[in-house]
C-alpha cells in the first residue's frame, strides 16, 4: 500500500509518526521542508520529490506521473491549493476518496453558494464576473458596498471591497478589454460578526465540530492590518448551536465525500440575527486553527484529515469536553518595526512566539500569513469577545512602528 502526500504544511517528520514510512510517498513544497528533514524522510519514506513550483501546472503533470509509476493506493492531502488536482487524478485512477463534484463544491464559492442556497441556507446576493459588464449590472441592482472575490480564493487574498463609483471605476479599468485576470464573484457586502467553526465531516455529516468568534473579519484584518484573533465560544453562548446546526446544513447541502474531511467553515452573524454563509473548506483551517484545535481536544486536523482519507479515521480520540481556546495572528504593517515583545503577560498564553526583526522594514501585508507574532491561549468565560479584545489592545500597546 502506498499513500501519495501531497504537502504544503510544515508537517514532514510527524508524518512519519502518523504512517509507517515505507508506505510514504510525499510530493511537497519546497517552502513546507525545515532544515535537514528532507535527508531525513529521503531515507525512510518509499519516495521524496521537494519542488519550488509547487502551484504549476508542471507540478500537476508530475504528480499524475508520479501517481502511476508508484501505483498508489490514495492521495492525500491537507491544502486548499490540492483539493481540486486531487479529486481529478481520484477520476483519471479510479482511487477511493472525495471526487471531482464535491471538490468542486468547496473550492468555487458560486457552486457552493447555490448549492446551500438551494437548501434554505441564507447566502449573500452574488454573480459571477465574465466580463466588467456584470459587474456594472450587479452594482445597478445590488447598489454599493460590494465585494469582489476569487471564486476560488481564500483568506480575503484577492479581494476588493467597493464602496463607491470610483472604487468600481478603478477597479475595471485595470482590466484589459473588461475582462477579469481571473474568475472572479460578486457579492452582495455583508454587515456582520465572523465566527468560523471547525472539525471533521464524511457523508454529508458533521462528526466533531466546535463554533470560533473573530474579534475582526478576515477583511478587516487583511485590509487595515487588524490583529486576527479568534476565541472558542461557550456552550452558554447564544449562537453556539446555531452555528453548529448551520453548519450541518451546509455540510448536508454539498455533494459529500465518502471519507473523513477535516473542514473550515465562515458564517457572518448579521444584525438582524440571521446566519449568512461566507465560505466552507473541506481542509484545515488556517492561521493557528490547527493547534488551537489540538490544544482542546487533543486532535490533529491535519493528522485527522491525512487518516481520515487514508481510511484510518478510526485511530483518532478526540476529548468529551475540551479544554476551550483561541488564537492570534499579529500582521506586519508598512513601516520600521520600532519595538515587539518577546512575551506575552498573560497566564492564559499556551505559547506565544514572535518572528518580527526590529529594526527591519516592512511593506504592508499582501496575505494574512505576512505576520511578525503568533499564539495560542486558553478562554473559559461564557463571553469570549472580553477575552479576545484584551489581547488585541495589549498587542496594539505592545507594538511600535515607525
Amino acid at each position: 500500500m502506498t499513500f501519495l502526500v501531497l504537502n504544503r504544511r510544515r508537517i514532514l517528520t510527524d508524518l512519519l509518526t502518523w504512517f509507517a514510512p515505507d508506505e510514504l510517498a510525499v510530493f511537497t513544497a519546497r517552502s513546507a521542508v525545515r532544515d535537514g528533514e528532507d535527508e531525513l524522510l529521503r531515507s525512510r519514506v518509499r519516495h521524496l520529490e521537494v519542488v519550488d513550483d509547487y502551484e504549476s501546472q508542471a507540478a500537476d503533470e508530475r504528480i499524475g506521473e508520479l501517481a502511476k509509476e508508484l501505483e498508489i493506493s490514495a492521495v492525500l492531502l491537507t491544502a486548499e491549493i490540492d483539493v481540486l488536482r486531487a479529486a481529478r487524478l481520484r477520476e483519471e485512477l479510479d482511487l477511493p476518496g472525495q471526487r471531482l463534484a464535491s471538490a468542486t463544491a468547496y473550492r468555487d464559492k458560486h457552486v457552493m453558494k447555490r448549492c446551500a442556497a438551494a437548501a434554505g441556507v441564507p447566502v449573500a446576493a452574488m454573480r459571477p464576473l465574465a466580463h466588467a459588464d456584470d459587474l456594472v449590472a450587479f452594482v445597478a441592482e445590488q447598489g454599493f458596498p460590494v465585494v469582489v472575490k476569487r471564486i476560488a480564493g481564500a483568506a480575503a487574498m484577492g479581494m476588493h471591497e467597493l464602496r463607491s463609483q470610483e472604487a468600481l471605476t478603478e477597479l475595471i479599468s485595470s482590466w484589459p478589454d473588461g475582462l477579469p485576470p481571473e474568475p472572479l464573484l460578486a457579492e452582495r457586502w455583508v454587515e456582520g460578526d465572523l465566527f468560523h467553526v471547525d472539525g471533521v465531516m464524511r457523508s454529508g455529516e458533521v462528526l466533531l465540530s466546535w463554533p470560533s468568534r473573530y474579534l475582526h473579519t478576515q477583511w478587516a484584518s487583511a485590509s487595515r492590518s487588524l490583529h486576527e484573533v479568534a476565541g472558542m465560544l461557550a456552550e452558554a453562548d447564544p449562537l453556539f448551536f446555531r452555528l453548529r446546526q448551520r453548519t450541518s446544513e451546509v455540510v448536508a447541502a454539498l455533494p459529500p465525500a465518502p471519507e473523513e474531511l477535516a473542514f473550515h467553515a465562515e458564517f457572518f452573524h448579521t444584525p438582524d440575527d440571521e446566519i449568512v454563509l461566507c465560505e466552507i473548506a473541506c481542509r484545515p483551517g488556517g492561521g493557528e486553527i490547527v493547534s488551537m484545535f489540538e490544544h482542546a481536544f487533543g486532535v490533529n486536523l491535519y493528522e485527522a484529515a491525512l487518516k481520515g482519507q487514508a481510511g484510518r479515521y478510526h485511530e483518532i480520540s478526540a476529548r468529551s469536553s475540551p479544554r476551550r481556546h483561541g488564537w492570534g495572528w499579529l500582521p506586519r504593517r508598512r513601516g520600521v518595526l520600532a519595538e515587539l515583545p518577546q512575551s506575552a503577560p498573560f497566564p492564559s498564553v499556551c505559547w506565544y512566539t514572535a518572528t518580527g526583526e526590529v529594526g527591519a522594514s516592512y511593506e504592508a501585508p499582501r496575505s494574512m500569513a505576512d505576520i511578525i507574532a503568533r499564539m495560542v491561549f486558553t478562554v473559559d468565560g461564557d463571553d469570549v469577545v472580553p477575552e479576545l479584545r484584551a489581547l488585541d489592545e495589549w498587542w496594539e500597546r505592545s507594538v511600535r512602528w515607525s
